[in-house]
């Protein structure tokens, strides 16, 4: 795996998961995930993986709208079975721009790549 396949990894799991793909969220994420969101006041909240397939599933059943897959990513690196990726997406959550600036990182085992830590911070 080299930086290039890996943000054309990074960008198959936004597609996916902002059209809440359930299998495919189960398959690319990792057990032991671990997801930290930081809002503009400081505030952090936790994610794991069962939290964020349920969410992803309330969004399926609901038959909800895709987000926005817009991404502009800044940096990737692969390094053996680990790699990391940053970016900057715009949610356009309720119809306003929500920008985030995200750290990805990427683990190769039981045979695949798999998300295992990501963090999000609000830029505004």
């Amino acid at each position: 795996m080299n930086s290039e396949n890996l943000i054309e990894l990074t960008k198959e799991l936004i597609y996916e998961a902002t059209h809440f793909n359930v299998a495919y969220v189960k398959q690319i994420y990792a057990d032991n995930l671990l997801i930290v969101k930081v809002d503009k006041t400081g505030v952090v909240d936790t994610m794991n993986k069962e939290q964020l397939v349920g969410f992803v599933k309330g969004n399926s059943d609901a038959k909800a709208a895709p987000f926005s897959t817009k991404a502009e990513f800044h940096y990737a690196v692969c390094d053996g079975n680990m790699g990391m990726v940053i970016m900057t997406r715009d949610l356009e959550l309720d119809g306003k721009s929500a920008p985030k600036f995200f750290t990805l990182i990427w683990e190769y085992a039981s045979g695949r790549w798999q998300v295992t830590k990501e963090s999000c911070l609000a830029l505004n």
